[in-house]
Order: C-alpha cells, then structure tokens, then sequence
C-alpha cells in the first residue's frame, strides 16, 4: 500500500498516472503489461532508475485488507448493481464485521487515489479515469471495438457459444459502466477520456507506441 506521507514528500506534483478503461473483450491487462516493459526500457536509457506497474484487482486486494474482509466478497459488492444483490451476498458469506457497500466502493477509490498519487503507475478498470480525472500529470485511455469482433474474442477465449459470448460482454459492460458511475457520481461518456483506440483496426505495437508518443509530449515520461 503506498505511504500517503511518502508521496507528499516525494512529488511537488501527483502521478504520473495512466488509466486504462475498455469495453469487456478487449485485452486491456495485456496492454498494460506490455506497455510496462516499454515504458521500463524507456526509463532505463534515460537512466532515471524508476520503473512502472499496472494494477487491476490488486486495488480490491488491498481494499479487502484494509477492511479485514474477503478479497471475493469485495470483488462481488463493487459489481453488484442493488442493494438486494448486496445484501445476499452478505447473508450468504455471514461476515459479523460487514462494513457496507458504500463504505467499501469508498476504500476502493481511497486506494486508487493513493496509487495514482504515489505515481508511475498504470490503472486497469475499477473506475480509475473518474478517481484520478483531475490529476494533471495523468493520460485517460478506452479501449473500444465492434460488438461483433469482441463476441468473436470472447467466445474464443472462453470457448463459448457466440450467443452467450454476446450475453457476458453485455452483462459486463453495464457493469464496468456502473463503477464508473459510482466514482464519478453521474453517468461517464466517452469525453471523459483523452483517447480511444479501436482494438479491432489497431495492432497492440501501435496502441503502445501511440501511447507513449503521448505521453513524452504530456512530460508525463
């Protein structure tokens, strides 16, 4: 977990941060990972001995820590859309120190924010572009393809029928919509974003590439 009395001392200035959102098929954690080893390898030529992470579900993990529940139960509260679902995930687990959904969408974004401060750091999904939208050294990304090209990937991926590859990325669309949402307190359209790229016309080296264009002319490298 960063030292929030750290970061105050290390940077005049929070972040740099880079968020990646992405509709559901499109390969954003991949992305993220790849996009490290560029930006390390950049760092490193430049002898500035600072190196990169991605973080996705850690932010849960870390979440769940700090509240002293279930890393599972966490996962299942942020994705949960009412408080009917809420509160049957709380009966079925029967945690005694059950602190609320609300309470917990908060440490989520609590420690999102600590991250992004603490800098040189990417973050993939849970609302990250509506927790660190104001940061000025920061870069906002979507990952965007047709429907169709990602029921494709999907069924693939998972070997399932297109038909139910179609029914999962709708199902987790509204999702990712609905934590975004949260954060942000209103509904996120694409302006929230500095760039969208379309996974199904772009190759993954030309994304990268693109993305670290932008974010030596934004000082952010």
């Amino acid at each position: 977990m960063p030292d929030h009395n750290h970061i105050v001392r290390r940077h005049t200035k929070p972040g740099p941060v880079v968020t990646i959102s992405r509709q559901y098929g499109c390969p954003a954690k991949q992305l993220a990972a790849h996009l490290v080893s560029a930006l390390d390898q950049i760092e490193a030529e430049n002898f500035t001995k600072q190196t990169w992470q991605w973080i996705g579900k850690e932010v849960l993990d870390e979440s769940a820590k700090e509240l002293n529940l279930n890393p599972k139960m966490v996962k299942e509260i942020v994705h949960a859309e009412d408080l009917g679902l809420v509160n049957d995930i709380v009966m079925s687990l029967s945690h005694r120190h059950y602190p609320g959904d609300i309470k917990i969408k908060k440490k989520i974004g609590h420690v999102i924010r600590a991250f992004a401060e603490q800098g040189h750091i990417i973050i993939v999904g849970r609302g990250g572009v509506s927790i660190t939208r104001d940061i000025e050294r920061s870069l906002h990304i979507k990952l965007m393809a047709p429907l169709e090209w990602r029921i494709n990937q999907v069924s693939k991926a998972h070997e399932i029928t297109l038909n139910d590859a179609e029914r999962k990325i709708r199902e987790i669309d509204k999702k990712r919509e609905h934590i975004r949402e949260f954060f942000e307190g209103k509904r996120v359209d694409d302006t929230a974003f500095d760039v969208i790229f379309n996974y199904a016309t772009l190759e993954e080296d030309e994304i990268i590439a693109t993305i670290i264009k932008m974010m030596e002319m934004k000082d952010l490298i």
